[in-house]
């Protein structure tokens, strides 16, 4: 469920998204930092903030709950694990070209842990900014440095995300920011519990399709299609013949023809895909074409397949190590999103027992089971949302 409340003077104009700032622990990651055991061991009472408490303490008091701090914070990196929607949201961010910074309590050692495993992927968040930057959250000092940095003023068109009021929402608003509480356990649903907070969400999965309400958007996934088409037929002989599904003449063809794409950019591994070509695309693959090659408005030889329901196709494309099934097009359209709206339930259900994501989130923040009039396709993917296990189609 989504909770918005807008300040009454954001109200009358939507102001343009120049960037988002992230909390890490709570919001990005799933918390697995135990802070009452953080507190009791630094001996800090649970309700000071800790941080503030060891800076004050004695030099070697202050080492050895440093020393506490870090114990635990390692132990937290091992079991590191991104929060429900993260993956789909950074890939949103990407799609729309937005900044994206983090400011932290945690060590910039996590951060680079973070960026290093779970977001490897990803756009690295940039500024980070971890304890080691002084004063810290909720302090406004790191949100001016970040502004500073992406030579954009302090205002509403900056958004502060984080899971915590007296931290994340305090330093969004001492800041000056738009702020947006990231509440799982909805442990925070009064106004005085928020500190006020814009928006409340209770999963970052929520917050594309908010910010795409509340906020003005500019980048390449709004920009117009300026009414181009696909041409009607493949071009280059060699799209011409995995487009025919002729093996043979393809056969025959330097790896530099195999991959050549024509002038809007198809290769002929999308042609092949998007014919339902089956030995065309298994010879292209074997011959060592890049299967994630983007064509036409950025889609792939998935989302040529998935679009069109050729479920043998796309069975042959998974055969493909590097294979990503979660990349979208320049509309940020998932091949998900493409055989969901289409309703194709076989390949919906083969994309989810390979592990694509039934959370992917096009430009207005819509998953595929949101932009389908299926129910059976939706039933499906909202089952593998839910974590019920390996999902199984009916009928």
């Amino acid at each position: 469920m989504v909770f918005q409340r807008r300040l009454r003077s954001m109200a009358a104009a939507k102001p343009v998204l120049r960037g988002v700032i992230f909390d890490l622990d709570g919001t990005l990651t799933v918390p697995n930092l135990d802070f009452r055991l953080m507190h009791a061991r630094c001996n800090v009472p649970p309700h000071e903030d800790l941080l503030h408490a060891v800076g004050q303490m004695k030099d070697e008091e202050r080492r050895r709950a440093e020393e506490i701090i870090e114990e635990m914070e390692h132990e937290g990196r091992r079991t590191l694990q991104l929060a429900p929607g993260a993956s789909e949201l950074g890939r949103w961010l990407r799609g729309w070209q937005l900044p994206a910074a983090i400011v932290t309590r945690n060590t910039l050692t996590t951060v680079q842990h973070l960026h290093e495993g779970l977001w490897q992927r990803l756009p690295k968040f940039c500024p980070a900014v971890g304890r080691e930057f002084l004063p810290h959250k909720p302090h406004p000092a790191a949100m001016e440095l970040i502004a500073k940095q992406w030579g954009i003023p302090l205002g509403p068109e900056l958004l502060m995300v984080g899971d915590s009021p007296c931290n994340d929402i305090a330093f969004g608003k001492a800041a000056g920011v738009s702020t947006a509480l990231v509440d799982a356990n909805r442990a925070h649903r009064d106004r005085d519990a928020t500190l006020g907070a814009d928006f409340v969400v209770d999963s970052l999965q929520e917050l594309p399709g908010l910010l795409w309400e509340h906020f003005q958007l500019s980048g390449p996934a709004g920009a117009p299609d300026a009414g181009a088409k696909a041409p009607p037929a493949p071009r280059t002989p060699a799209a011409r013949a995995a487009a025919e599904n002729a093996a043979e003449l393809l056969r025959g063809m330097a790896l530099e023809d195999l991959e050549a794409p024509d002038e809007l950019g198809n290769t002929p591994l999308i042609w092949a895909a998007d014919a339902g070509a089956v030995g065309a695309v298994e010879l292209l693959l074997s011959a060592g074409v890049a299967a994630n090659a983007k064509g036409f408005l950025g889609n792939t030889a998935v989302s040529r397949a998935c679009r069109r329901g050729h479920l043998e196709v796309l069975r042959t494309l998974l055969q493909s190590k590097d294979l990503d099934l979660d990349e979208p097009n320049a509309k940020l359209q998932s091949p998900m999103h493409f055989a969901a709206f289409n309703q194709h339930l076989q390949v919906v259900q083969l994309l989810l027992e390979s592990g694509a994501s039934p959370s992917s989130l096009d430009r207005k923040g819509r998953t595929p089971a949101e932009d389908t009039k299926d129910p059976a396709v939706a039933a499906l993917i909202r089952a593998a949302q839910a974590g019920d296990g390996n999902p199984k189609a009916q009928g």
